[in-house]
């Protein structure tokens, strides 16, 4: 096959999740890791060198050499690079892998899409949700694809969730709670600043419940109505954390709990999630998602087996396995999406989690941000879009930033 030639452009944490799926994906060529960040790239490419060392052996081991020399001969060849920009003047590219801080989503995508560069990005898709704009116009007069990269739609447990809703198991779905929580990512300031992530939990986090319970509805529906959930809302619930060795003061959100509708505009079905964004662990119901009749949970059992388990009206129960090897070589969430961005490519086709899907999971959280600047009334997706568009018009020279703050001040403790 003629391989894609792949960039990872951000060698930090997420990265790393990324790099595992590299050897089992021969679509993808990953020629060259770009971060200015010299530690990075370093640890990068030493855990790069073990994988693929790994990875050989074990195809020697099955007699597949042509697989084990492929993968030697791909890590000898990766190039590294301080910056995308020296990378594009040097490589011929096909696609970059974004994983780097929010703050550098969208100039890093756009430079890339201007290049004539097909880009997948780690969510969110964007510090701001202009930078989103941003984004869209240069997909748009590149021609390129662009994926958001949103792992849940591939991950085990919702992928079949979504099967077993599709049909029928649990009726229609009417309402579902999908909760990523945890005590906070203290380690990394980056996490706790609004100018590099735009948000707190309910933007890093959160988005992946926000991205889960739009897939589980069915994308067919349309969000129409975000409100900050009461009682917690989107606040600060533990103000002082030892953040990089030190105490300081939370400056963005540590919770967030939030209302979305979903419609279908063509049959008027709606669906309601609650969804909980927090880094000061989980108060909301186990994830779940119920329907007229029955509801679907998810289950580990004892021996790590994960299981998507239906209770009907009766209480009668029936478990799917929700782990492979059924329909992947391994079941990993970021191995699916990353696989789909190759196949998309291939064939020339809009991916399933596309720019729009990324924006409009941006414009539900940033309604979530104004419904609590409002008191916690219900705001929807177009009332955002012209607050949004109302603060550009007047501040034109800094609206990214503005937004952001008038955004973040209803959950401030100083606000």
């Amino acid at each position: 096959m003629n391989r894609i030639r792949i960039a990872g452009v951000g060698t930090g944490g997420i990265f790393g999740a990324h790099l595992r799926a590299y050897p089992e994906i021969p679509q993808f060529q990953l020629c060259a890791l770009v971060d200015p960040n010299e530690d990075n790239i370093g640890r990068t490419q030493l855990s790069m060198w073990q994988l693929y060392e790994e990875k050989a052996q074990q195809a020697e081991a099955a007699g597949d050499a042509r697989t084990a020399d492929l993968l030697r001969n791909d890590v000898a060849s990766v190039k590294t690079y301080s910056s995308l920009s020296a990378l594009l003047a040097d490589e011929k590219l096909d696609a970059v892998d974004i994983c780097t801080q929010p703050k550098d989503h969208a100039p890093l995508a756009i430079e890339a899409l201007n290049a004539g560069v097909h880009v997948m990005c780690e969510k969110p898709m964007a510090r701001s949700y202009y930078d989103c704009l941003r984004i869209m116009e240069a997909v748009q007069r590149s021609g390129k694809l662009y994926q958001h990269n949103e792992n849940w739609l591939w991950e085990p447990f919702y992928y079949t969730a979504k099967k077993l809703i599709d049909a029928g198991w649990i009726g229609e779905p009417v309402a579902m709670y999908l909760a990523t929580a945890h005590g906070g990512p203290e380690g990394n300031p980056n996490f706790w600043q609004s100018g590099i992530g735009g948000g707190g939990a309910l933007l890093d986090c959160g988005i992946h419940a926000v991205a889960g319970a739009w897939f589980l509805s069915g994308l067919a529906k349309r969000p129409t109505m975000v409100k900050a959930a009461q009682p917690i809302g989107i606040t600060v619930r533990m103000p002082e954390r030892i953040i990089n060795g030190k105490f300081d003061s939370v400056r963005v959100e540590d919770d967030g709990h939030i209302l979305i509708r979903f419609e279908d505009p063509a049959t008027s079905a709606w669906t309601t999630a609650h969804v909980e964004g927090s880094w000061s662990h989980r108060d909301s119901p186990e994830t779940m998602v119920c329907g007229t009749t029955g509801f679907l949970r998810m289950h580990e059992d004892e021996k790590g087996k994960h299981w998507a388990v239906v209770t009907d009206a009766n209480g009668a129960e029936r478990r799917v396995a929700a782990t492979g090897p059924t329909w992947m070589p391994w079941p990993s969430s970021f191995y699916g999406e990353i696989l789909n961005f190759a196949e998309c490519i291939r064939a020339g086709t809009r991916s399933v989690s596309d720019e729009t899907f990324g924006l409009e999971c941006q414009v539900i959280v940033g309604a979530a941000y104004l419904s609590q600047l409002r008191g916690g009334k219900g705001v929807s997706p177009t009332a955002f879009r012209k607050f949004a568009q109302d603060l550009r018009k007047r501040h034109p020279e800094d609206a990214d930033d503005r937004l952001v703050e008038a955004l973040l001040c209803a959950v401030r403790p100083s606000a």
